[in-house]
């Protein structure tokens, strides 16, 4: 299992590697050139899964409306979305109804306290280490999943990314379907990064981005056929757009989606949407 996390794990940063060579740190440019003491990003996103995955059953299409905030100011830095399923009542026989929202609904909130920042330190940017972090994840749902994780993060100088960012996590399961609850149980390692892979003169901008997660040492709750010890999510994002706006394919690759392990919880999941992004 172990060799198969490493051998995954180097996959996914070979992309970002081939696009060196276009490298343009846009990130870094535009929020931090006019020493402004806070900076960030509101996203909104419209995707439509061709196969969207269903652990219990067979892959079904659907559509998801994600709503995003990411800030940091002094020594706190932030990272939150809300996905709702199927806002377009399609797939669901359950529809939108403003006040009452019966669709599905995911959202994670992930606040980070620095330790640098605290302490009035900074690194150098020649220094492979950009920030150190108090990190905390909460993750939830509209019918039983309720998680918290509390662990420690690292932000990542590193040339051809915009960002590059590493979280580790415990897990404490206040809700899970059963599985483990009011309990610590297992451990989460979260990846994020992206590349600017090429920027025209027109402006017009190719993006890389991609997250990893990857739970570990789980216990099993004896309530669930099937469990396993972990279960790895890797999806990718390319992007090409003008000015905040972008239209998108992604790929989510899962192995033992929420650490079970079929046949349906092995399924790939391709999308295309739209984008935009707006910065301050």
């Amino acid at each position: 299992m172990k060799l198969k996390f490493v051998f995954i794990f180097i996959l996914a940063l070979l992309p970002s590697i081939c696009f060196a060579q276009n490298y343009n740190n846009t990130w870094n440019n535009k929020f931090n050139s006019n020493n402004k003491s806070y900076f960030g990003s509101v996203d909104v996103s419209m995707e439509y899964k061709f196969n969207a995955i269903n652990p219990y059953g067979s892959p079904e299409p659907d559509t998801v409306n994600t709503l995003g905030l990411n800030f940091r100011y002094d020594f706190f830095d932030f990272f939150g979305y809300i996905d709702i399923h199927d806002i377009f009542y399609i797939y669901n026989d359950k529809p939108y109804i403003f006040g009452n929202i019966n669709n599905y609904l995911f959202g994670e909130i992930n606040p980070r306290i620095s330790f640098l920042s605290l302490s009035k330190q900074k690194m150098s940017s020649d220094n492979l280490f950009k920030d150190f972090y108090l990190a905390y994840n909460f993750t939830f749902d509209s019918e039983d999943l309720l998680q918290h994780f509390m662990g420690i993060g690292l932000d990542f100088n590193i040339p051809i990314f915009s960002y590059f960012k590493i979280n580790l996590y415990a897990r404490y399961n206040q809700a899970y379907y059963g599985r483990n609850e009011n309990s610590f149980d297992g451990f989460m390692l979260n990846v994020a990064y992206e590349v600017p892979i090429y920027t025209f003169s027109q402006g017009i901008e190719i993006v890389y981005s991609s997250w990893f997660k990857y739970v570990f040492a789980p216990s099993s709750s004896g309530n669930i056929a099937n469990e396993t010890d972990y279960s790895i999510q890797w999806k990718n994002i390319f992007k090409i757009g003008y000015k905040g706006f972008y239209l998108a394919y992604s790929y989510q690759h899962n192995t033992n989606y929420l650490e079970l392990d079929t046949g349906n919880a092995q399924v790939g999941e391709s999308s295309i949407g739209i984008y935009y992004t707006y910065k301050f």
